[in-house]
């Protein structure tokens, strides 16, 4: 399967395909409320903008993270999808931070993952659990006190915490750096897809979490 995938929702987006075995991707930073040139970051995986027919699925990170990029991302794939009447889907981004770190990690069972939003002293937060292989949301992704972050740590000693919403926790079993990815979606999207589902590209919203004055995408 083919697939093209976008990530945008803080101040770095990249894009990557997969034709064949071939997987290629690029990264590019900006300020959190800009959108990228599309055309030019396709241009650098060798991908045509104007001729991607040649996909067979679409995927994006739906968030959470910066409401302009997210919304930006799911406007120009639901087009693009609904054109080539191709699938379209949408992918946690705080589940693609967890899917990163088990690519190497695959004894760590217990994950926390955390992301600052446009306000600092919040953050975006998730749970899961890796078992068997097999990543597992335990919970909702939901909206916290940046503050509250190193209670959760102290009350999983043997956890691992992933985001840049971890740099005030006392913990050394922290990785900042790490970031959701358009290459790491493709893989987690392979790992999940389903023939048996339709992934229509009007049911591929972003996910904000918090309020937001935009309206949503069917509303537009």
């Amino acid at each position: 399967m083919d697939v093209l995938a976008i990530d945008s929702t803080g101040n770095h987006t990249s894009v990557a395909s997969k034709i064949g075995d071939d997987v290629l991707s690029i990264s590019a930073n900006h300020e959190r409320k800009s959108r990228p040139d599309w055309q030019s970051l396709l241009q650098n995986i060798s991908v045509d903008s104007k001729d991607l027919s040649i996909f067979d699925l679409f995927v994006f990170g739906q968030g959470p993270g910066s409401y302009t990029s997210i919304r930006s991302v799911a406007t120009f794939l639901k087009a693009i999808s609904l054109m080539q009447s191709k699938p379209l889907m949408p992918i946690s981004n705080l589940e693609c931070i967890a899917f990163e770190h088990t690519i190497f990690n695959k004894e760590d069972q217990s994950i926390h993952c955390a992301i600052l939003s446009d306000i600092k002293s919040e953050a975006y937060y998730a749970e899961f659990n890796f078992v068997d292989g097999s990543l597992k949301n335990v919970g909702s992704e939901i909206l916290v006190k940046k503050t509250d972050l190193q209670k959760k740590a102290s009350k999983n000693i043997n956890a691992v915490f992933l985001g840049n919403a971890w740099d005030s926790v006392d913990k050394v079993n922290v990785n900042l750096d790490i970031k959701s990815n358009a290459a790491t979606l493709i893989e987690l999207a392979l790992s999940k897809y389903s023939d048996d589902l339709k992934y229509r590209p009007e049911d591929a919203n972003p996910v904000y979490i918090k309020e937001t004055t935009y309206k949503k995408l069917n509303d537009q």
